[in-house]
This record gives structure tokens, sequence and C-alpha cells, in this order.
């Protein structure tokens, strides 16, 4: 029995620059994602201007794919200006849908760019199905799971009546989607506002400075790839499939765009797809930290962790035999060519070099060597020992190959020709792609020939020349008299047909109608309560006047894949969008929700039940005060905001353990700088090794949270 046909899934790739978007979709990416010059989360990818971004759709919807722009980033109180003319610009350049995350930007494209659908960003961190409802009755057509999403709810989720769009390969974060401050607490900079700076890919210890069991690299995840587990996926009914990189090489995007496109086409034609070994190869040689098939498909610690190297691994070719003076010696496993990227795994550091010079065993210069033999190598930095492994990082051929790969093929779109070339008429052509049809007749009535008159044969090959365009005639059925044609009037007439034809496919981007979003207004006023306070357990406390206290478990969990169903949530700071979806009474929107600006204060006190905003640890008494004068000024009255001032700020929410370490309570960086752990059913957090504190805000209250009993609570409220 065959499979149950559902509607293909997009195959949608990054595109970091032009070439790599025109590579992808040439190779059958069905949709294409990159950044703007602003809004985006990766500030150092080649980010697209408008005209390039005119470039890239004209190129991508001729073919029939689609074009997304990252707008994914968290936006501090004045970035969002001119926000609502770049979605215009992007909406009319035909730009297919924004990828956002921050409440801010979701209403500025929603009320100013009408007709321009948002996809919800995995930096949003929807992992249930409330959040998911949540999302869709705000008017949302697409959700990007977070990348903690079990295929379980994967599968639930693309019941949701929803698009719903999975990562399938690359980089991936140990933090839960979008609830990373370890970045910029500890290098102040903010990996929401894209300028990470890759604290998981950096060195940690135990507390007592040993090295961790599985390496120095405890929180670096590996790779993410699912091409073993794709008919999973397909038969789940996703819509999208995500390759992630956007700075990656244009080699980077064919090969997996190319591999993507051939598995889920062999699934569709009923075909069993298996990664040849010579493919894993060369995946693993593209770019590698190991991989791993992640949450997704509830890979261990063991398998998800990269915790020996942070960085591309590419495949062991040999191992070292010999070392003097800056000649290594080594036996090859695998071949070696001229100009080769190399790495041999070391201590401290590892020792990278380039096979810029071979030598044989006779001392000899070569280009390649083949296994078995050992070849002579330099190796001008670092001392490489007998036993280490070499790692071919880049691969010379494999390069040459795939480039010229690249400016060999073109996809293609199948079309057939029909064609009538009659004596006193014009010479007609009927193009069909399967789903469109144009008619396009010539400038002139056709001549009876005189002398040698035209061939099937001459006016097909004619015809055939679709040159710059992306078709390919895969049938031609023609009638034709004994007449004269000009060679430049064929030329016109082809042409002019296959223009209308590329309008017409156009036309299906074209947006129908205005996209709605629900936002509530009614429910907007100031609170009471002058400090909130976090405790573990119930306690006293010695000043009662405007204190509102909450104790730990009605703090909704950040990662929370069960939720289902509504409830009643009383006095309750609520951690994600699922938390929404219940009734709420006298709630708080708290730190996880990321709030940054004045847009997003709004948008969560217009929802029924929520009373009070704590913001985003991230912010600066500066971006608070500019953030609370916009509000007053834009709404009439000041904002319910809270501010936290003091407590152990959360570097990291991270789903399940990341060590086998089971009584871990402290770690510390290459610095000696410290971090707590602490550990639920569902979650690991990593935590400032001692509290944050500032003073009192201007805003209208203060957060505290609360572990340690001894702290005089009195004195910290008090403090000016």
């Amino acid at each position: 029995m065959g499979r149950k046909i559902l509607k293909k899934p997009e195959v949608l790739a990054p595109a970091g620059t032009l070439e790599k978007l025109k590579t992808a979709i040439l190779y059958g990416a069905d949709a294409v994602f990159l950044g703007g010059e602003a809004y985006g989360l990766r500030s150092r990818a080649g980010n697209f201007d408008f005209e390039e971004m005119k470039e890239a759709v004209e190129f991508a919807h001729s073919p029939n794919a689609k074009v997304y722009i990252a707008a994914n980033m968290v936006t501090h109180e004045g970035d969002e200006k001119g926000a609502g003319e770049f979605f215009r610009t992007v909406r009319d350049l035909g730009i297919d849908a924004a990828i956002v995350s921050d409440m801010a930007l979701m209403d500025i494209c929603a009320s100013e760019a009408p007709g321009l659908p948002i996809h919800l960003s995995t930096q949003a961190s929807a992992a249930n199905w409330e959040t998911l409802n949540f999302w869709k009755d705000e008017g949302l057509e697409r959700v990007v799971l977070a990348r903690e999403s079990p295929i379980e709810l994967v599968e639930k989720a693309c019941k949701s009546g929803m698009d719903i769009e999975v990562f399938a390969y690359g980089a991936i974060c140990i933090s839960y989607s979008g609830q990373c401050q370890f970045s910029v607490v500890t290098k102040q900079r903010s990996a929401n506002r894209g300028m990470c700076a890759q604290c998981c890919r950096m060195k940690y210890y135990k507390e007592d400075g040993t090295e961790f069991e599985e390496g120095e690299y405890i929180l670096s995840p590996k790779d993410l790839n699912v091409i073993d587990q794709l008919p999973k996926l397909l038969a789940a009914g996703v819509s999208s499939l995500k390759i992630e990189g956007r700075m990656k090489r244009p080699e980077y995007v064919w090969l997996i765009t190319k591999t993507f496109r051939e598995a889920i086409d062999a699934y569709y034609r009923n075909e069993s797809y298996h990664v040849t070994k010579k493919r894993q190869e060369e995946l693993k040689l593209m770019f590698n930290r190991g991989f791993s098939e992640g949450h997704l498909f509830h890979d261990d610690v063991s398998k998800r962790m990269s915790q020996y190297r942070p960085n591309h691994q590419g495949i062991v070719i040999g191992e070292v035999i010999y070392f003097y003076k800056s000649k290594v010696k080594v036996k090859l496993t695998k071949p070696l060519y001229q100009h080769d990227g190399l790495r041999i795994l070391s201590e401290p550091e590892d020792i990278g070099l380039t096979a810029v010079k071979i030598y044989d065993q006779k001392n000899l210069l070569v280009n390649s060597a083949n296994p078995g033999q050992i070849v002579t190598l330099e190796c001008k930095e670092g001392r490489p020992k007998k036993g280490q492994k070499l790692h071919k990082t880049t691969d010379t051929r494999l390069l040459d190959e795939v480039q010229h790969h690249i400016e060999e093929y073109r996809r293609l779109v199948d079309i057939t020709v029909s064609y009538e070339a009659k004596i006193g008429q014009p010479l007609k052509l009927v193009v069909c792609d399967g789903e469109h049809t144009v008619v396009q007749e010539s400038s002139i009535n056709l001549e009876q020939a005189k002398n040698a008159p035209l061939s099937k044969e001459k006016i097909e090959a004619g015809l055939a020349k679709t040159g710059a365009f992306a078709y390919r005639i895969t049938k031609f059925i023609g009638e034709i008299e004994n007449i004269f044609l000009p060679v430049s009037v064929i030329n016109e007439t082809r042409r002019l047909a296959l223009e209308k034809l590329d309008d017409l496919r156009a036309v299906q981007h074209v947006r129908k109608g205005i996209q709605e979003y629900y936002y509530h207004t009614d429910n907007i006023f100031d609170r009471n309560y002058k400090y909130i306070i976090q405790t573990k357990k119930p306690r006293e406390f010695d000043c009662e006047n405007y204190l509102n206290v909450v104790e730990n478990d009605t703090v909704t969990p950040v990662i929370h894949e069960s939720q289902e169903g509504t409830t009643t949530l009383v006095n309750t700071v609520l951690s994600q969008a699922g938390d929404f979806n219940n009734i709420l009474v006298d709630c708080i929107g708290g730190m996880t929700l990321n709030v940054v600006n004045s847009y997003a204060i709004a948008y969560l006190l217009s929802i029924p039940g929520i009373k009070g905003v704590i913001l985003s640890g991230e912010m600066s008494d500066f971006q608070i005060e500019k953030t609370l004068d916009a509000f007053e000024q834009r709404y009439g009255f000041k904002a319910p905001v809270y501010k936290l001032i003091y407590g152990k700020r959360t570097l990291m929410h991270i789903k399940y353990r990341f060590s086998k370490e089971q009584n871990l309570k402290f770690m510390s960086d290459l610095h000696g700088n410290r971090y707590e752990m602490s550990y639920n059913a569902s979650e690991v957090s990593i935590l400032e090794s001692s509290a944050f504190k500032t003073g009192n805000p201007f805003c209208m209250g203060s957060y505290l949270i609360l572990d340690d009993e001894t702290i005089n609570i009195k004195s910290i409220l008090e403090d000016k």
C-alpha cells in the first residue's frame, strides 16, 4: 500500500548573499530566508539592501520559490522607528513573509504593512499546544517550533491548522530558544539582538577547577541533522524543513539543499532514500561539530553534545607518526589533496595547517596522496605528537566539484510549447507549465516560402533556446505550412511568451486580502503593588506595605511541552505565550517574555488578566527610562512595569541535563567566574553565582528573586 499523499513540505534554505540564494533555488529550495539591513539576528551575515531584495524576489519567483525575511531581533526602544516603512517596502517588493519574534515588530508589521504574512520565529519559544492556539487566534499563519520540540509535539502541532516549520539541519543553541541572557550579562552583547558572544562554545570546568568527564566544552551542542528521520517528519505533515546557515559558504548551501531535495522527492515517489557514505563524508566536510537528531528525536546528552570540540571537525584522514623541525609525518587513511585545509587535534589548542606542499616517502613533491601512504607536511605552528589525529576540514577537490556544478546547473521549470505556423497568419505559440497557459502571436503574418521552406526541426530548435529564462521545453506540438519565417521573429515571439509566463507565475506571490490580528485594549490600568517578591517557600516579611509575594510554584515553567487546555491562574508570573490562553487573574508578564520596549508592554497589558509586566534583565536604566517615557507619551498613563533590583539572573534555560554529572552545583569559566546550576523535572537553569543588585528604579515597582533566607529584605527595599 502506498503512502498517504500529503502536500510536499518546502525545503527552506539560508540565503546570506545573492550567490547563496541563487544556489539554493537552483538546487531545489522551495523557499529561502534572508536578512535585511535591520531587525535581523545575524549582524555579521551578508544582509540584503532593498535593491538586492528586489533581484532576489524576481529570481526566486520565476521558478515559483518564496522569499522570507528574518526580522527576528528584540527591539529596544527607538529601534522600531522606521519599522513600518521597512515592512511596507519589503511587502511591496514581493517578500512572501516576515519571520518575527518581538511583539513590537509583530504589532507594527501587522498594523502598518497589512497583507504581509507573519511567521513566528523560533526565538518566541513555541513549544506547546496552547502557545500554538494563542498565536493562531492572533492571526499568524506559521509557527517555527522551538528547537527543543519532540516529534510527538510536531505531529500534534501539524493538526493545529497552522503551517508548522521545524529545523532539520545546522547549528542549534543549547539554551531554550530566545531565553539566553548569558552573552548580554557576561559580555554585554545581546544574543536576542544579533550580537551573541557564543558563550556556549567556550570552556567550562567543575567548581574545583577539574575538567568534566565529557570535556571542557560542556555547553557546546552538536549540529542538527535529521535526514535519516525525514520520513517521520514528512508523515507528520510539516509545512517547512529549515536549514540553518546564512553565514555558511555557497557550497554548504548547495550540498545540504540538494540532499534534502533528493530525499523528499524520493519519499513522494514512494522510493527509499539513504544517504551514501560518500555523501555523509561530504556533509561532514562542509561543516560539522558532529551530528545529532537533537531533542526532536530524543537524543540523550551523550549524543546531543560536542563537548570535546566546539568547532568544525571535518573528517579524520590520518594519524601523526613523527614531528621534527616544523615537519609532521602522517599516515593517511583517506585521500589528501594539495591545498586541503587540515587540523591536528591537540592540547591545549588544535593545530591548523594547509597542505601547501605534500612530500611522499621519497621526499618528492606530489599533488595528492592515497590511503595507506605516509606523507610529510609543513607544520610551522604547534608541536604535534605521535598518535594525534589529522582531520581534513576543507577538501579542495570537493569545493571545485561543487563550484563546477553551481556554475553549470540551473533549476528549470518544465513547459510544453504548441505552435501554429500558417501562411497569412501570425506565428502562434501556446506555452504551458502545467498550471498556467499563455498565448503569444508574432508581430507579422507569415509568408509562403519562395525557396527552401522552414522545417519543423528548425523552428523547434529556435523555440528551444530559452536563454536566461528558467524553463526547459519537454514537448513540442506543432503545425507548420510551407512558410518563410525569419529567426528574429521566432526569437521575439518566444521571448514575449516566456515573459508572459514569468508574469503569470509571479501572480501567485501577490497576497490576497489583509491578514487580521486581534488585540485587546480594554484591560490596561495601574497596579497597586510597589514590590513583587519571588520566593522558594512561604515566609513572612518585615515590610508588608505594597508587597506582593509569589512563590516559585506560581511562576509558570519556561519549558512546558505538555500544556494543553485552559485553567485559572491567579497572582502568577507568566513565562511563555501558552500561558495567555488560560483564565488570568492578577497575573504578571515575566522576564522570559523578553519585554524591552513600550509596544511589547502594551501588547501584554492588552491581554485580559495581565496587570503588570516585568522588564527583561538585559535593559539598562537609560533604556528603561526611554521606554517608560515613550509608553506614557503614546498611551497617556504610566506603565505598570517592574524592574529586577535583586536576585540571581538566569543566564540560560536548558532542556534536560547537559552533563552526566549528577550533582553539579557550580561551574566556572577560564576567568574563574562561577555559575550556579538549578534543576527541575524538565529543565536546567544556569544562574549567576551571586545576586545581581541595583537601586530601586523610577518605574512603577521592583522585582526581587529570593533564595537566601538570611537576606535583609528591608535593607534592599529601602536602598535608594
